[in-house]
């Protein structure tokens, strides 16, 4: 008895006095992995540009990839040497230019969130019954078989390493009116519109997304902001949407069309 009256008080002492808590260290915080690049391709025009400031502004790492290293340069500079800006000169003019640009991206990066394909050609006026084969032929590959050429070799790149990812290419509103002195122009951006719906049919069993955003009217940029009417869509708007379409578009609609001042594009 005697024992344990003397053990209470220095067992109450010890239950009462207050713990030495250690210092916490505050854990590090794991990095988030970088989240895959967009690669735009005829990132140095006038389109091009404005769909990669407005990735670059929402946070996407861009490969823009022109034919012109000076045009690159150029790019990067006017957006004020982004580190998340990549440069790549290279060509979708072939098969084996393709064939080169996607082993390089592959070489790059393990994945890649889309591609994005804005290239067309330098037009030149005339009626279409005053040009002989050799310009047609030269026309229809700078604005139809050059994308088919890009097709042919990125959506399978996208497919294979990066599940998910879209591939979307820009068609002109000449597609559905005839542009007298800029025939060809009208009948490229028609076949073109077509290609795209049979690859968007045939791609359905890959996991990639293809589309194409056709665009209701000509667009404003830095090139041409002098004579360019207000009416017209801007390149920033343009880019905007391309960002709201890779992360929220469903790849259902093969064709989606673009007006200015509209909120999001439409399904035609």
């Amino acid at each position: 008895s005697t024992h344990r009256h003397t053990l209470f008080p220095y067992t109450t002492l010890f239950r009462s006095a207050p713990m030495m808590s250690r210092p916490t260290r505050p854990r590090p915080r794991r990095s988030e992995p970088p989240s895959p690049p967009v690669v735009v391709i005829g990132a140095s025009g006038g389109v091009g540009v404005g769909i990669t400031e407005a990735l670059l502004a929402a946070g996407h790492s861009v490969v823009a990839v022109a034919r012109q290293r000076e045009r690159l340069l150029a790019l990067a500079q006017r957006l004020g040497q982004p580190a998340a800006l990549q440069t790549l000169p290279a060509s979708v003019a072939s098969d084996s230019a393709a064939a080169q640009l996607a082993a390089e991206l592959r070489a790059r990066h393990p994945r890649y969130a889309g591609v994005v394909v804005a290239v067309n050609a330098p037009r030149e006026r005339g009626r279409l019954l005053d040009r002989d084969e050799v310009f047609l032929e030269n026309m229809l590959h700078a604005n139809v078989v050059t994308h088919l050429i890009a097709a042919r070799h990125l959506i399978p790149f996208l497919a294979e390493g990066s599940p998910g990812a879209m591939y979307l290419a820009l068609g002109g509103v000449s597609a559905e009116f005839p542009w007298a002195g800029y025939g060809y122009v009208s009948i490229g951006s028609a076949a073109l519109r077509m290609a795209l719906r049979v690859l968007h049919e045939e791609c359905r069993d890959l996991p990639v997304r293809v589309q194409q955003l056709s665009l209701a009217s000509p667009v404003r940029t830095h090139l041409n902001r002098e004579c360019a009417c207000s009416q017209w869509l801007d390149a920033g708007e343009v880019g905007r949407q391309v960002v709201a379409l890779l992360q929220r578009s469903d790849g259902q609609a093969a064709v989606l069309q673009l007006r200015a001042g509209a909120a999001q594009p439409e399904p035609i």
